[in-house]
């Protein structure tokens, strides 16, 4: 291809996400795959991918594990992420491509390996975010040309800020990570192409660090959102901070005097996800980790022009659930900002389905990670404080008739299971055998999203009970154009003014925390799709006027009870 103009330059991918790892050999590559065997039902499973190794002259070696190993040893090893220059094109014909950034590009534009530059600046600014002071945030910069090929190593110190003292100092600065500039090949193997430029990131190892008064302190033992009294002690004692990492300035706001929720504060929700929270009188213990995000940029000079591609990187906690999808992805955030709203036809009602099943997979797989049991006790202990919640008196309910029998129209199996307790804010009685199964939501909740994953049981269930999802499905909250001037409930979307839209009941998904701390939904747009499917799903079998609907099968509960509760009746032998 003969390029003719230079559109621009890019990263793939413009974000990825590292994950924290004390091992030194980073995680092999795997994929999302079906397990398509005859027991498999087509549930997630992992498989190894081409994964590059980088050796000791800063060039790569492609190889395909045969398995992938999370940890060696006690370590957990990270995912270190590549990012591959890309940029966009114009032939003499005006037709627009994209290609890889390679040796022979280069050569193609007139451009030279050391008249390209990586920046990168990584930061943590957890502390400043809390404590609005920019001397508690911590930064770590890097500039490498692109025929250096050796691992930069990222330490990171607070900025100076005149009047205030840093948090973390210059003489004992924190490592954040680790830049590397891919040495390019002129070669292919496995098909990839080993003359591209890459860049990669390699995450922490995953450690805290704190003032040297951090050293033992109380756990909570409450759930979050609850607070100890001031003289009350908390739960068993525990190491804050190893000795060699407690190495902070212990005069800094947040190492000696921020409380959630003080005055003058403008703290993240939920407020108390830090180290001292609900301990005491909640002074933060001045802790911080080597997590962090930032912006890598790359810099081409060609013909006396210089182009400038950039690309988001930010490192995480690990995934202990790899063959586990999340229910909400950053791509589906992403479709609802930038894509427009879902209108079911003919033409598009094939790719609204598959978009639809899927959604409900990742919705069994979240379900299968998740103790439902616990986490509706948490939702309804955070909503019984609410001082209004007796003014809701019809379902779905807000206190422990939750998921009961007292959610009428709402609960299926569980209604049938769980009787509405007398006292609203007393736990329900217990299931009819605990031996047998101790956490029966979250088994209900398995055996109910289990067979939805199947785009035929799920389609028909769509329209059997039609009415019945349409209100269990928790509504997304409004966009500012559909919020009317004065604050009123509506069942198409939530209101973060009115106050009943912020409690936790069981519309699906239940009982989960968004964010912002309130009860998580699908998206805007997502919700749209799944509403306009069902509609054309009951027009297309049942006829614009018809209002067929159907009750909950007795038959899938009574399937229910035999399977997971009805305990085995003892052989009584004859005499």
């Amino acid at each position: 291809m003969q390029i003719d103009q230079i559109e621009n330059f890019f990263f793939q991918p413009p974000l990825a996400i590292a994950r924290l790892g004390g091992s030194d050999k980073p995680l092999d590559c795997f994929v999302w795959d079906s397990d398509r065997s005859i027991h498999g039902g087509n549930r997630t499973v992992i498989r190894p991918a081409p994964t590059l190794k980088v050796i000791a002259d800063g060039s790569l070696r492609p190889y395909l594990p045969n398995v992938i190993q999370f940890r060696d040893g006690d370590q957990l090893r990270p995912v270190a992420p590549f990012f591959e220059l890309w940029a966009t094109v114009s032939d003499a014909d005006g037709h627009i491509h994209r290609v890889a950034v390679n040796l022979e590009f280069l050569r193609t534009v007139g451009a030279q390996l050391d008249g390209v530059e990586y920046t990168i600046t990584v930061a943590n600014r957890k502390a400043q975010r809390r404590t609005l002071k920019a001397s508690c945030a911590f930064i770590a910069r890097a500039v490498v040309s692109g025929t250096d090929h050796e691992r930069k190593p990222l330490k990171a110190y607070s900025p100076h800020n005149p009047g205030e003292e840093p948090l973390v100092s210059r003489e004992h600065p924190i490592h954040l990570g680790d830049f590397q500039v891919i040495n390019p090949l002129e070669q292919k193997a496995m098909g990839i192409d080993l003359s591209v430029l890459r860049v990669r990131f390699t995450p922490a190892t995953g450690q805290v660090y704190g003032p040297r008064t951090a050293i033992a302190g109380p756990a909570s033992p409450l759930q979050p959102g609850d607070a100890l009294p001031a003289v009350t002690l908390g739960g068993r004692l525990h190491e804050i901070v190893p000795e060699s990492n407690r190495k902070l300035n212990p005069h800094t706001p947040w190492s000696s005097s921020y409380v959630m929720d003080a005055h003058d504060q403008q703290d993240p929700q939920p407020s108390d996800s830090y180290d001292g929270a609900n301990v005491g009188s909640s002074h933060s213990w001045g802790v911080v980790d080597d997590s962090c995000d930032g912006i890598i940029e790359a810099r081409v000079v060609i013909k006396g022009v210089r182009h400038v591609a950039r690309a988001r990187v930010l490192s995480s906690c690990p995934d202990f659930a790899p063959d586990r999808r999340p229910f909400n992805s950053f791509a589906d955030d992403l479709a609802d900002r930038g894509l427009p709203a879902v209108t079911v036809s003919d033409d598009t009602k094939e790719q609204t389905e598959s978009e639809i099943v899927d959604l409900f997979e990742r919705a069994y797989e979240t379900a299968s990670l998740m103790n439902l049991d616990a986490t509706r006790t948490r939702a309804i202990v955070e909503n019984l404080p609410a001082p209004d919640k007796s003014a809701y008196r019809s379902p779905p309910h807000v206190d422990y008739r939750s998921m009961t029998a007292g959610d009428h129209g709402y609960a299926e199996i569980t209604a049938q299971l769980f009787p509405a307790p007398s006292n609203p804010e007393t736990p329900p009685a217990s299931p009819p055998d605990p031996s047998v199964d101790p956490t029966p939501y979250g088994t209900a909740a398995h055996f109910v999203h289990g067979p939805l994953c199947d785009i035929d049981t799920l389609l028909h269930t769509l329209v059997l009970e039609y009415d019945r999802i349409e209100r269990l499905i928790r509504p997304p909250f409004g966009r500012l154009s559909n919020l009317p001037t004065e604050q009123r409930s509506n069942h198409k979307y939530r209101d973060p003014r009115v106050t009943r839209d912020g409690y936790h009941d069981m519309r699906m998904p239940p009982y989960m925390r968004d964010s912002d701390q309130n009860p998580l939904s699908i998206t805007y747009r997502q919700y749209g799709a799944l509403l306009e499917l069902m509609a054309l799903e009951k027009l297309g079998r049942h006829g614009p006027n018809s209002k067929k609907t159907d009750t909950p099968s007795r038959r899938r509960i009574a399937q229910f009870r035999k399977r997971y509760w009805k305990a085995p009746k003892e052989k009584v032998p004859k005499k």
